[in-house]
């Protein structure tokens, strides 16, 4: 599952980019009537294009579910890690999911130019402040790498990138116009790492009926408390 759901929540976004790029959005500053006449003008394609983007970040929950469930058994008992990764995908996650409902809102049906224009930016909006929780999974999945050897180092290095990077998107709240803004290049790029990290975790996954050659189980559990050695 965290294979199948970790690729393909990679590719069907991905695939948006031969749909309508997103870095060929309107910038910042565009007036708020030519957001409006943008949204209808290209309805047919922004509607695929969130479509696809909904589907796969839906299947990063099957991911991150897959993950969570891998790092609970790897870890000691008493480890927050796990739990802090699941906390910071959900909420990651859920801010996405909020901001295409928001985009979603505009194309639903014509909006006056000042709705069109809250709308687009409360989508950005949201985007931009999905990085800071992913941030806390992905230290927490690192320093699981790092010390347990749950997975390949590779994913550790993958997930302090994409978490050095995140920050950036707060910054966009802060600078109006250029690169660091909403619709700037940075809010487009960022993902990129994010999604490298997604995908270079769910290859990394040990195939089912295969025992991990990385982090060993941290010993089974029985009436819902984990025993780490027999008679315990």
């Amino acid at each position: 599952m965290a294979r199948w759901s970790g690729v393909l929540g990679v590719v069907l976004p991905a695939l948006t980019l031969l749909v309508y790029p997103i870095w060929t959005f309107p910038a910042t500053r565009t007036q708020s009537v030519d957001v409006a006449r943008w949204a209808s003008a290209h309805h047919d394609r922004l509607v695929l294009t969130m479509t696809l983007n909904t589907i796969g970040v839906t299947l990063w929950l099957v991911f991150g579910a897959a993950v969570w469930a891998y790092l609970r058994d790897r870890v000691p008992v008493k480890s927050i890690l796990p739990t802090c990764f699941a906390g910071g995908y959900i909420v990651s996650v859920t801010l996405l999911l909020s901001g295409f409902t928001a985009f979603d809102l505009l194309l639903y049906r014509r909006r006056s130019a000042d709705t069109a224009s809250l709308l687009y930016d409360l989508t950005f909006g949201l985007l931009a402040m999905s990085g800071m929780p992913i941030v806390v999974a992905l230290v927490a999945f690192a320093i699981a790498v790092y010390v347990r050897g749950v997975l390949p180092a590779y994913t550790g290095h993958l997930a302090v990138v994409a978490a050095v990077a995140h920050p950036v998107l707060i910054l966009s709240f802060v600078f109006r116009t250029g690169a660091l803004s909403l619709e700037g290049p940075t809010i487009t790029a960022m993902p990129a790492v994010l999604f490298a990290w997604i995908l270079g975790t769910a290859l990394a996954m040990p195939h089912p009926g295969h025992a991990s050659t990385t982090g060993p189980l941290s010993g089974p559990r029985r009436g819902g408390v984990r025993v780490d050695s027999p008679g315990s």
